[in-house]
């Protein structure tokens, strides 16, 4: 027979015990497994907008105050239609929309960030097309004051103000405490390609408080302009000076610089040219980057026609110039250290064909010092967003990361073709290239990816958008399906990154050289 222990008030008193450490460990496990996954947040998050599309490029901020940047950027639905959401703030932890604002048509632009609030959170400037320009209380999405009125009915055009482009800080010009923002304005999209009567763009100096306009002046060459300005101080101890530029598609202009304190003046009679193009114009910024040596900023910039230039800071003279014939630019040069070499090489996008037929894209990398093509590849459909930088696998040598958008055939039974986009790297060290993270469907044609260490832990993350676009018209005037996508990478972020955004991780064009030595 089985011996059996006979149940005896010790032996309850021991079983109750048991069972009661056990409930509460059962309990204290289930409790922090609530803590944990209560504070855990997706390694990765993509949302989704239906009926609007991008041109802008994210920009990051901490705008909800969780240690967390934040998504912020411009969109809009059909080209010269209203929407309510024409400006996004995205929580950078979830991706859940954290505010929105409406615009009279598509915002283009990328955002200035500058607390005039005085809550201690960055304020919003961001523009775009006929005449949209606003600034947005970051913490509450609230529009403090748009420089057009929001009226339908009204051509700002007829006001003689058209498109605006990407803000830069200035010094306070009416003594209201606050900074004042500088920014060009022009193209009247309602002129035919190839006519050459085209109202002349300007700069302006508007209120930070306000909107109100400050000055105004004409380009000196009376062409019209895309350009976003940079504010730049060559050399430590020189004067502050802006470059602009003017033409477009085809329409021929010139590259300036010129003393900021004239520009705030109203006067550009001074502003000197450092380079011209007689058919096609400078659309794109330039960068900004020591190249020489010397100690003096360098201005590297991509022309309309095929050609990107170095030109030297401190004597305005051409470095080189690399001259790709049956191609456009409309992007802007990515920088870093690509060759292992102490100056920074510069990386483009070239656009085979003439627009509207452009289909296909190629790229080269630039010697920064030399002027001669190191790499060379043709990837990707046509896209007008920027390359961005950084170090991903940490060994000293910088790789270029970019959109690589291609039209395919997803189901080999149909004909029809989807527009994909790919998140590619070009490792010119290693002389390979790789795909990071999943295809992502949709196409990314003019919205900058963003990469960083977003949320502080030590790893890199990218932000990045696709559209939908009509598979046979590939009309980007009628953009649809957003969406903005925010990935988790491997990579540690070991290294500052220097150009890790539109314009730089700094947003205003200017590469910060470091002191290396040869590898």
């Amino acid at each position: 027979m089985p011996l059996v222990t006979p149940d005896t008030p010790e032996t309850k008193r021991k079983r109750n015990q048991a069972l009661w450490i056990g409930i509460a460990l059962f309990f204290t496990l289930a409790a922090t497994l609530y803590i944990i996954l209560s504070n855990s947040r997706p390694d990765s998050w993509m949302v989704h907008y239906q009926g609007i599309g991008t041109g802008s490029s994210p920009r990051m901020v901490d705008l909800n105050e969780d240690g967390v940047l934040d998504v912020v950027m411009g969109a809009g639905g059909a080209e010269n239609s209203p929407s309510d959401t024409a400006v996004l703030a995205m929580d950078g932890a979830t991706g859940d929309l954290l505010w929105s604002a409406s615009g009279r048509n598509q915002v283009v632009g990328s955002a200035l960030f500058n607390d005039v609030t005085g809550d201690g959170v960055p304020d919003v400037f961001i523009g775009g097309r006929t005449a949209e320009l606003m600034a947005i209380n970051g913490a509450s999405g609230e529009v403090l004051w748009r420089f057009f009125p929001y009226d339908q009915t009204v051509n700002p055009a007829d006001s003689g103000i058209y498109n605006f482009y990407n803000p830069v800080l200035v010094p306070d010009q009416d003594q209201d405490g606050i900074e004042d923002i500088l920014i060009s304005n022009g193209g009247d999209y309602t002129i035919k390609a190839y006519d050459p009567d085209r109202p002349a763009g300007k700069l302006m100096v508007i209120s930070g408080e306000s909107g109100k306009t400050l000055t105004q002046v004409p380009m000196p060459d009376g062409k019209e302009t895309y350009f976003s300005v940079v504010r730049v101080r060559f050399q430590e101890d020189g004067a502050e000076e802006v470059v602009f530029g003017t033409g477009g598609e085809t329409i021929g202009g010139n590259l300036y610089r010129v003393n900021l304190e004239d520009v705030l003046k109203g006067d550009l009679s001074g502003a000197t040219v450092l380079a011209t193009s007689e058919r096609k114009g400078f659309i794109a910024p330039p960068a900004l980057v020591e190249l020489t040596g010397d100690g003096v900023l360098d201005v590297v910039v991509n022309v309309v026609d095929g050609r990107t230039i170095a030109i030297n800071g401190a004597t305005n003279e051409q470095l080189w110039s690399v001259t790709l014939p049956d191609t456009e630019i409309y992007s802007s040069p990515a920088i870093g250290y690509f060759n292992g070499d102490e100056v920074p090489d510069v990386f483009t996008n070239y656009s085979i064909g003439m627009w509207p037929m452009i289909k296909r894209s190629t790229q080269r990398m630039i010697d920064g010092k030399t002027g001669n093509v190191l790499a060379t590849d043709t990837a990707g459909a046509f896209a007008y967003a920027s390359p961005v930088v950084a170090d991903l696998d940490n060994d000293g040598y910088d790789e270029v990361l970019m959109n690589v958008n291609s039209l395919v055939r997803l189901d080999p039974y149909s004909y029809n073709k989807s527009h994909i986009s790919q998140l590619t790297v070009f490792d010119f060290h290693h002389k390979t290239k790789y795909q990071v993270g999943d295809t992502l469907f949709g196409t990314n044609v003019a919205s900058t990816p963003w990469i960083g260490d977003a949320d502080g832990d030590g790893k890199l993350e990218v932000v990045t958008t696709t559209i939908e676009l009509n598979g046979k018209l590939n009309d980007i005037d009628l953009p649809s399906n957003l969406r903005v996508f925010y990935l988790k990478t491997p990579y540690k972020a070991q290294k500052e990154i220097k150009w890790g955004a539109y314009m730089g991780s700094n947003y205003d064009g200017i590469f910060r050289r470091e002191r290396r030595t040869a590898k």
